[in-house]
Order: structure tokens, then sequence, then C-alpha cells
């Protein structure tokens, strides 16, 4: 019985969230005045550094 109550539950929960929450944004909009264009930054090599170090963290963690 407990099992089915919490089944009704959290299906009620996942079609109140569907339903019932409208969209939210991050950040409004700028006026027209504002410059708010970022410059291009390059990607330098420590992205690759960072790849390579991240890879053998996961190898080395999965091999425990």
């Amino acid at each position: 019985m407990k099992k089915s109550f919490k089944n009704i539950i959290s299906t009620g929960l996942v079609v109140f969230g569907l339903l019932f929450i409208s969209n939210a944004y991050a950040q409004i909009g700028f006026p027209d005045d504002v410059d708010d264009e970022n410059p291009t930054v390059p990607i330098d090599g420590l992205l690759v550094a960072g790849l390579v170090a991240g890879t053998a963290l996961g190898y080395k963690k999965l091999r425990r």
C-alpha cells in the first residue's frame, strides 16, 4: 500500500510540474543603449590539458 501511495504522489507531482509551472527566464533583456555584446575569447591549450586530466582521473576512479 505504501509503495502505491508513493507512486501516486510522485506521479501527481510530475503532472503538476508539467502543467502548472511556467517558463522561467534567466535574465531579462537589456535596453537598447547597453552594449551587451561580449568580445570573443580564444580557447587556449589548457583545454586539452584539462580534458586529459579529467580523462585520467575518470579512468582511475573507474578502475578502483
